[in-house]
């Protein structure tokens, strides 16, 4: 099965050479964690997940939420509109969960 996307996790303060990395990718400090980019196949940064209102961070708000899907939208080239849906479907649910956490 071919993928569009796959899911690496930069350690700045762990991993050998992680700090020089994600200032290449990201070109500022600010913004917080996690932080997210999508790359092509040459380490080309396509988009990021500085969003209108800075950094998504772990996406919960509408905000944030429509900012990961078009980061998906302007980057996927084999998920279909119904896998896309689908990533946004469970984001809600992610997103419900954690708001509702919040609430008590």
């Amino acid at each position: 099965m071919k993928h569009d996307y796959i899911d690496l996790k930069i350690d700045t303060d762990r991993m050998i050479h992680g700090k020089e990395v994600a200032a290449r990718i990201r070109e500022t400090e600010r913004g917080g964690i996690p932080w997210m980019a999508i790359l092509d196949g040459s380490g080309k940064k396509l988009i990021t997940g500085d969003g209108p209102e800075g950094n998504i961070g772990c996406p919960v708000s509408e905000g944030e939420r429509a900012h990961f899907i078009e980061m998906i939208g302007k980057t996927r080239s084999k998920l279909d509109d119904a896998q896309v849906a689908r990533i946004a479907s469970h984001l809600q649910a992610f997103a419900d969960k954690i708001m509702a956490a919040r609430r008590r």
